[in-house]
């Protein structure tokens, strides 16, 4: 699987799992996605976003910017090839939340979540990530960013303008529908 030489891939692999973790497990309490079992090609996209500027990251963009091309798909192509964590499957605790991620609202003009994301926010790949069981806040703060401009990681502009069309109460409820509860929920 990795090309690069024995002592570049440990470097490069221990870049990203001590936020990470070794096999793209995450840690919530720090802001850091899972990333296993993410489509591959995905991955990849992101840390050249990171690397090219079109997604910000104070952790993320200077080390993606030391990576070379071929690490950055052999580190996509280990975090894809992990298991994904156990999730939970996308909940029904905000109504709001399940009716944008499955029927979208005409009236704002966002299609729904699943449409790309696939059903109960599961992934479709090779682009299109999983959302379920992500951390609630990482999802808030990521459709902040589509909602901003400041993540322009999505070619077709999708995410850029359904971000646009939602309130600040619908990006709250797709966090909650999609992301893990908090704690004593």
């Amino acid at each position: 699987m990795w090309a690069l030489p024995a002592p570049a891939q440990e470097n490069a692999l221990l870049l990203c799992a001590g936020c990470h973790g070794m096999n793209g497990e995450g840690r919530a309490a720090g802001g850091y996605p899972p990333i296993a079992g993410q489509p591959q090609a995905y991955l990849e996209r992101q840390l050249a976003a990171y690397a090219d500027g079109r997604r910000e990251d104070r952790v993320m963009a200077p080390l993606a910017k030391r990576l070379a091309p071929e690490e950055r798909a052999q580190l996509a192509s280990h975090f894809a090839s992990q298991q994904v964590p156990s999730m939970k499957e996308a909940s029904s605790r905000s109504d709001r939340g399940r009716i944008l991620a499955t029927l979208g609202d005409n009236e704002l003009r966002v299609q729904a979540c699943q449409n790309c994301h696939g059903p109960g926010g599961s992934a479709r790949p090779p682009y299109t990530p999983y959302l379920a069981g992500l951390d609630r806040e990482y999802l808030r703060g990521e459709l902040l960013a589509f909602r901003s401009g400041a993540r322009r990681t999505d070619p077709s502009g999708q995410m850029n303008f359904i971000a646009q069309h939602l309130t600040e109460q619908d990006i709250a409820a797709l966090a909650a529908h999609y992301g893990t509860p908090f704690e004593g929920e």
